[in-house]
């Protein structure tokens, strides 16, 4: 027989009584005694009587199942269950708390289920369904709660292994004629308490593993190798037998009621099996509890405790604000912690302490909360022990957490994003990359999040995504637009026209590029306002990129003289205008080049002046004859592309052009008109 199975026996006895036949007569007398006097209800029993009964009943049961002296994990459940039949706790458990009393409600449901699907109204039966699955569901979100509260009534017990005995003699008895409706009506309720034992033996275990604190992969193998054994439990022999039994149809009518009640018990275990095995992950106890022995923490408290547990459970509440005031303290130093890591193999200690307080007030907001999660989730706990968390919780925390570690992870990705940037600034590169990268990982975070989510709350994430492929091209339409500037922000990207703080003219706006998004890039104006270009937009435009040049930002003038100017004084003013400019410190020289540019390998190919822009032009000419002037173009270029160092540098060359004028006696025209008149009127 499986192993479970054979534990359960082992502390059910069903032997007991067919082994004792075997002993002598003595033997048996002494045995009797004693079941005579646990099944007896003494209301002064003290421990020590407890322990002395306890000590008798698991005494019987190892020497009539003789199990193996090596076997300790069928001792310790030996003493679980003799420990709770001597202390016959069922009178203080509530119905609605009690296994036996859930499972048989459930049983009931499936059973008032299959009937309506054989209803023939369709539409009644599927509404009547669906409530029924809801009051079911109901009662599978309370079996963790009970598993912790399971009792043995003495009398019960021994009931139950006098029945089952009493059933093996008859299948023993009637093994001549299997094809009789004795032999199969046994058959059936001895499949059924085997279906029994395999099933409460789960749960005795799983009692064990929770007082233990509940290990995820434990639970695991414990609740699949009993499902197994149950799934492995086979009626089809039965059921032909009975379809070829020939006898009276009212025996025939019972039968097939028991074979039925059996499979609905056999479907109704696998269920709930089925439903504990899907959320171990809810129901293992905290990481952090079962590390630090918590359980064990909190029965020695509360044995030194001078007040009863029942009152006021120090045991908890110690632990409950010792963490908590643990966690909220260590927030700082785990965001100290990431900074490390993350600086671990840089280089660059410039502004390191700046940035790093930046990088840890980032960091540390979402890690204060995410810890004061992980403690509530640590509290309930504790709170609940050593029944699991409810799974209406633990549910809900694991969509926290995922909420919580996906903020978590864009902060982090936001702090990181801190320290490269001040390095890249350090470097001169191009920040614009790493911003565009700390977005498309955002969006990666979150999607991500999203995802779990939906698988959290019990979606099928495969079929969601499968569904995609057929309403692709509807969300293809409705999101045109977004694809559109999200690929003209990488064709942006990669063409490189304009960086962060580069002033530009795009279209009919001109400013400052801030930053470029994967949807739109952003604009601060001259007059200050934030202007949001999309990205497809930018593409299509002419994009004019006053940041691109190295030396040169254009200077250009007309200087009109009055026509009384000799031209001894025009060429004179001229030379001396040119010779200000070429020895003007903040004037770009024509000599004044590319010749050291790092793209000179260019220089067969493009213009390595226009390409890197070098801009020196100078020229002081006479440039027109004009209606009330004669125009002297001067057009060069300041050496600083800074707006401002570029009109501090024409302000000084304008004064300089004014005292050359005063040196040579000279004036500037403005426009006139002279009247001739012909003849005066008499």
């Amino acid at each position: 027989m499986r192993k479970f199975i054979t534990k359960f026996l082992l502390i059910f006895s069903v032997n007991l009584l067919a082994n004792t036949e075997n002993l002598n007569p003595q033997e048996q007398s002494k045995e009797n005694s004693i079941i005579n006097s646990i099944i007896k209800n003494d209301e002064n029993i003290n421990e020590e009587n407890i322990s002395k009964e306890k000590e008798e009943i698991v005494d019987i049961i190892s020497k009539t199942t003789k199990i193996n002296e090596d076997d300790e994990e069928a001792k310790n459940i030996i003493n679980i269950i003799a420990d709770k039949a001597v202390r016959d706790e069922t009178n203080l458990i509530n119905q609605d708390n009690n296994l036996g009393f859930i499972v048989f409600e459930i049983k009931d449901l499936n059973q008032k289920i299959s009937i309506l699907k054989s209803n023939l109204d369709a539409n009644s039966s599927k509404n009547e369904i669906e409530n029924i699955n809801k009051e079911k569901n109901v009662l599978l979100n309370k079996i963790p709660s009970v598993i912790t509260n399971q009792t043995i009534k003495k009398e019960e017990l021994f009931k139950y292994i006098k029945q089952k005995n009493k059933v093996k003699n008859n299948l023993k008895k009637y093994s001549n004629n299997k094809q009789s409706f004795n032999y199969i009506n046994n058959l059936l309720q001895f499949e059924q308490m085997n279906l029994w034992d395999e099933f409460f033996s789960t749960f005795l275990k799983l009692e064990q593993i929770f007082l233990n604190g509940a290990n995820k992969n434990e639970l695991k193998t414990t609740i699949q190798k009993n499902l197994l054994n149950i799934q492995l439990l086979n009626f089809q022999e039965i059921k032909q037998n009975i379809e070829n039994l020939k006898i009276k149809d009212s025996d025939l009518e019972i039968l097939k009621k028991s074979l039925s009640d059996l499979e609905n018990t056999k479907f109704t275990y696998e269920e709930i099996l089925k439903f504990l095995l899907d959320n171990t992950n809810l129901l293992a106890t905290n990481f952090i509890f079962t590390s630090l022995n918590l359980g064990s923490l909190i029965s020695y408290i509360n044995d030194i405790s001078p007040f009863k547990s029942s009152a006021i459970n120090l045991g908890k509440i110690l632990p409950i604000i010792m963490i908590m005031i643990a966690l909220f303290s260590i927030r700082k130093f785990l965001a100290n912690i990431i900074y490390m890591f993350f600086t671990l193999f840089s280089k660059n200690k410039s502004n390191e302490g700046e940035t790093k307080t930046q990088v840890i007030n980032i960091i540390k907001k979402p890690m204060g909360i995410l810890l004061i999660g992980y403690g509530v989730d640590i509290c309930l706990s504790i709170f609940y022990y050593p029944n699991p968390v409810p799974l209406i919780f633990a549910n809900f925390f694991d969509v926290v957490y995922i909420i919580l570690y996906a903020w978590l992870f864009t902060e982090i990705i936001n702090g990181y994003g801190v320290i490269l940037i001040s390095k890249l600034a350090t470097k001169g590169s191009r920040k614009e990359v790493l911003n565009l990268i700390v977005k498309f990982l955002y969006i990666v975070v979150i999607i991500i999040a999203i995802l779990m989510i939906l698988s959290s709350i019990g979606l099928n994430v495969s079929a969601i995504i499968a569904s995609l492929g057929i309403g692709g091209l509807a969300i293809a339409l409705a999101t045109k637009d977004i694809i559109a500037n999200l690929f003209a922000s990488i064709m942006v990207l990669f063409d490189n026209s304009f960086s962060q703080g580069d002033s530009v003219v795009i279209g009919s706006v001109e400013g400052v590029v801030v930053e470029t998004g994967l949807r739109k890039t952003t604009i601060r104006t001259s007059d200050n306002a934030l202007v949001f270009v999309p990205n497809s937009k930018i593409i299509d435009n002419n994009i004019k990129n006053w940041s691109r040049r190295k030396v040169g930002r254009h200077m250009k003038m007309y200087l009109g003289l009055k026509y009384s100017t000799t031209p001894k004084q025009i060429v004179e003013f001229i030379k001396d205008v040119k010779t200000m400019l070429l020895e003007h410190p903040g004037i770009a020289k024509p000599n004044e080049n590319s010749s050291k540019s790092r793209h000179l390998y260019k220089q067969k190919i493009v213009s390595i002046d226009d390409f890197a822009g070098y801009k020196s032009n100078l020229y002081v000419v006479l440039d027109e004859f004009a209606d009330s002037s004669i125009n002297i173009m001067v057009y060069c270029y300041s050496k600083s592309i800074a707006y401002a160092d570029f009109l501090e540098v024409k302000q000084d060359v304008m004064l300089k052009i004014a005292q050359i004028l005063d040196k040579h006696g000279l004036e500037f025209a403005f426009p006139s008109q002279s009247l001739y008149v012909e003849q005066m009127p008499k």
